[in-house]
């Protein structure tokens, strides 16, 4: 078997391709060719003696060994990068970078944010907003929050909340709605950036969607539950974003009736930063929160 020192670019490789699951993901992830990455697992084999994948087409996966070695090998990086970040935060400032959209940076994250600081207060978080949550790419930050079916193979993720929407309006406007139907007639306030919000609540309740000529169009949702709660109108709300309106009777369900999909909104970060202890302690702190 050859030095310990000789395989450990092998062994990086190896390691990325069991976290990314893939040697396509794992090149994009260590920034060369997938070539590179096969080439990098046949000096490792060759070094060890020992089979660690199994080839079928283009198709690869861990023999018996391989699997075995990967949670020890991903073990190992693991506890080397936790006493690097340990060794970094004695000698500079710890931080994260975060990536959101504007709606659901200020509803729901940053009205949370007192908790993790008042556990961490030295890492500096750094939060920049980007328009759509479905297309939330990691350049340039740690983490990201984005929306989807949680489907992503290249990233580590963490689920928050699903997909739920209820209609909502200030308290004097709530008296007059009874039913879905009613809000056909009612004023509405939508979303440049879920524009498919209403017709999806309206489906769901086994109506059409009225004419896009009643109402107000505003810019993202945090702009609607502000009209909302003014009395302009009826405002489509993901309820996660509305909790504490609610709880406090800021606003009301306008029509009791809630719309669901498939989708939610996840935490994702790149695998190779998620043992980092800004990543880690992060992705604990958000777990927790509800």
């Amino acid at each position: 078997m050859q030095n310990l020192r000789a395989l450990l670019s092998p062994l990086r490789a190896f390691d990325a391709v069991y976290r990314a699951k893939g040697v396509s993901r794992a090149a994009q992830l260590l920034h060369v060719t997938p070539g590179a990455v096969s080439q990098q697992i046949k000096q490792l084999e060759a070094g060890l003696g020992v089979q660690l994948f199994q080839r079928s087409g283009r198709e690869i996966g861990f023999t018996a060994a391989g699997e075995r070695l990967a949670h020890r090998v991903c073990d190992a990086f693991d506890r080397l990068q936790d006493a690097l970040g340990d060794l970094a935060e004695h000698r500079s400032e710890r931080r994260l970078r975060l990536k959101v959209t504007p709606s659901l940076a200020i509803r729901w994250l940053v009205p949370r944010l007192h908790g993790f600081y008042a556990e961490h207060p030295d890492i500096a978080l750094e939060i920049a907003t980007i328009a759509m949550a479905d297309d939330m790419r990691l350049e340039g930050a740690d983490c990201a929050i984005r929306h989807g079916m949680g489907e992503w193979a290249d990233v580590e993720l963490d689920h928050l909340f699903d997909d739920e929407f209820v209609p909502v309006c200030a308290p004097g406007q709530a008296g007059p709605l009874q039913t879905p139907r009613d809000l056909l007639q009612a004023n509405l306030l939508h979303s440049m950036m879920r524009p498919q919000a209403w017709p999806l609540w309206f489906g769901s309740a086994g109506l059409a969607d009225p004419a896009r000529s009643r109402g107000i169009t505003l810019a993202n949702a945090a702009l609607c539950y502000q009209a909302a709660a003014n009395g302009l109108g009826i405002a489509m709300a993901q309820r996660a974003y509305v909790e504490d309106d609610l709880r406090t009777g800021r606003l009301v369900v306008a029509v009791d009736h809630m719309a669901r999909t498939e989708l939610g909104y996840y935490l994702v970060c790149d695998p190779m930063k998620a043992a980092t202890a800004p990543v880690r302690l992060f992705r604990e702190w958000i777990r927790s929160v509800r």
